[in-house]
């Protein structure tokens, strides 16, 4: 095969991916080495058991350890950034790259175990680890730099001004419909994509920061009441 036909063939590659069940399946055969691309922080406070750390912000394609003998899966909190990294794989020549769909989220949602972090009654609470990143996160490290483009070629091909690309990306200003619309027609992806990704965020936080308040004050209506 030709240079510019293998090429043509990564260029054509997808991200294989795999469900928690198959991806316990193989671990509990020791068929694979599951790679963790979160970040220390989340690691540390829950992680599957055994999966080596490479987290995305560092991820080096040419570094990647080969394993002749396992099929090497990656995960992350909810499978974009593994995904992400898969594609970087399959871009520097490597076959055969697979994906936790959902990532540990899917995992403990199956009932799979995670080791967490045990800390002794002294020491202080940790800060909360958000699993859902800002949509401006999403797009800078799985869209903009996997690509090769700047804040402002993106602004020109999307009709966003500069200036409010480069708020998203630094996650000072939310994603809108119509910047979600704009994004979505440029990246091939649904619609209401990019601002799912910011109903998530704010979720998370909320729940983080008034959650607990919510459920001590409010009681949920019963068909009794």
């Amino acid at each position: 095969m030709t240079r510019s036909a293998e090429v043509t063939e990564t260029a054509k590659a997808t991200v294989t991916a795999a469900d928690a069940a198959q991806v316990n399946a193989w671990l509990e055969n020791d068929e694979i080495l599951l790679v963790d691309v979160r970040e220390t922080s989340e690691y540390e406070v829950e992680h599957i058991s055994g999966a080596l750390l490479l987290p995305l912000s560092s991820f080096d394609p040419e570094l990647f350890p080969s394993v002749p003998e396992k099929k090497v899966v990656l995960h992350c909190a909810v499978g974009k950034r593994s995904e992400a990294a898969g594609k970087m794989l399959l871009k520097e020549g490597h076959r055969d790259v697979v994906h936790m769909e959902g990532g540990i989220e899917a995992w403990k949602a199956a009932g799979f175990a995670t080791e967490v972090q045990i800390l002794p009654p002294d020491a202080q609470k940790p800060k909360p680890v958000f699993m859902c990143p800002p949509p401006g996160r999403v797009l800078q490290e799985e869209y903009l730099d996997p690509l090769g483009i700047s804040p402002r070629e993106l602004a020109l091909a999307t009709g966003l001004l500069e200036g409010r690309v480069n708020d998203l990306l630094a996650g000072t200003s939310p994603i809108g419909v119509e910047a979600s619309l704009r994004l979505a027609r440029y990246f091939s992806t649904a619609g209401d994509f990019w601002v799912r990704l910011q109903l998530e965020h704010d979720m998370e936080r909320a729940r983080h920061s008034v959650g607990e308040q919510i459920r001590q004050q409010i009681t949920p209506r019963t068909a009794a009441m």
